[in-house]
């Protein structure tokens, strides 16, 4: 029996791509986030099921590789599959094709399903009407290692701070996960992105954000060339954490 796969296809528009006409990462995600939302519909466990029941999914960790660069234009292809869920994670994969051939991203992506009321996290199992024998269980990334290292405020370098306001929302009330990409790459400059190609990039989602609060973002280079950019709240929480590997 062949394994269930989702495919929508996208053409690259003038607002979807950065100063140097490519694909931004925030849109990227964003592309992930409607093909995941397409597929869960087309599943039968999307809005439709989740919103009369007062749960909604979330994602809390994404993880991408970039391989050929999307530029304006383009048609893409992006194909993803869900697989089949841990005690309270639901994992997710894609892969996005430009011209339907050549393979430019490989992603993978983590999400939880919360009770909207409590915002307690739920067991998979609260989703019963799906068969798991019919899931592909291909991994993209085997082995991957999800912990993102982390360092105090006091430890990196302040790039900007941010007042979140209404149009960073979405409909679960909380910041949309696509804006902390922006974010994270607003920590650094024009001339320094200029020069470097993002390669791959993780993010984990620690803590929410609510309207009024500031976000202060830090910088923070590894040893192995990476950098490190995180968020923290008013009170000096850790509220998103993110790496990513460029090459010149």
């Amino acid at each position: 029996m062949k394994k269930y796969e989702h495919n929508k296809d996208f053409l690259i528009k003038y607002c979807d791509v950065d100063f140097k006409d490519e694909l931004k990462l925030s849109t990227t995600l964003a592309y992930l986030e409607e093909v995941a939302c397409s597929s869960a519909d087309e599943l039968g466990f999307g809005y439709a099921f989740v919103k009369p029941r007062g749960y909604a999914f979330i994602v809390s960790n994404i993880y991408c590789e970039f391989l050929q660069p999307i530029v304006i234009g383009d048609t893409i292809r992006i194909k993803t599959w869900p697989t089949p869920p841990s005690h309270v994670v639901f994992g997710r994969e894609y892969q996005i094709f430009s011209g339907n051939t050549e393979l430019c991203v490989n992603a993978t992506s983590r999400w939880c399903l919360i009770d909207r009321n409590t915002m307690k996290i739920l067991k998979s199992d609260m989703v019963e009407n799906q068969d798991y024998s019919t899931y592909n269980t291909t991994k993209l990334f085997d082995g991957l290692r999800w912990k993102i290292p982390t360092f105090t405020a006091e430890e990196g370098e302040l790039k900007f701070t941010l007042k979140i306001a209404n149009s960073e929302y979405d409909h679960n009330m909380h910041v949309n996960n696509t804006r902390y990409a922006d974010y994270c790459l607003n920590c650094f400059s024009i001339d320094e992105l200029s020069r470097m190609k993002l390669k791959r990039f993780m993010i984990s989602y620690v803590k929410q954000v609510r309207e009024n609060e500031t976000l202060r973002f830090y910088r923070k280079k590894l040893a192995d060339g990476s950098y490190l950019a995180h968020g923290f709240n008013d009170n000096g929480e850790l509220v998103t954490q993110s790496q990513l590997w460029f090459e010149e």
